[in-house]
């Protein structure tokens, strides 16, 4: 069990940094402003992930329920954090409107 949240948190980890050499070339690159925006976009994404792949893995029986509880937890609460975040980001660019904000996430 202790290897399954180990390697959970290890792709936590290396996600962010491995996540824009993925992204299609066709992109524009972020301006400097919106940099902070898209990484904290690009991390949401994976904290999803983590949490769909960490649902898939309790429900297969590979994951015993208190430390299911515990993880889950844990990632709820950066999950919360980055949504703050965002949303403070997001209201200090009042040129873009909620359509393409809906694009970029």
């Amino acid at each position: 069990m202790e290897y399954l949240i180990g390697a959970l948190l290890v792709f936590l980890a290396v996600s962010p940094v491995v996540v824009p050499f993925l992204r299609q070339s066709e992109e524009a690159p972020p301006d400097s402003g919106n940099t902070e925006l898209q990484e904290l976009l690009a991390e949401k994404q994976t904290l999803y992930g983590a949490i769909k792949e960490l649902e898939f893995d309790h429900q297969a029986g590979k994951l015993a329920l208190e430390d299911y509880q515990q993880t889950r937890r844990s990632y709820e609460l950066r999950a919360v954090d980055l949504l703050e975040q965002i949303d403070r980001l997001v209201e200090g660019h009042p040129t873009q409107d909620a359509g393409s904000r809906e694009k970029s996430q």
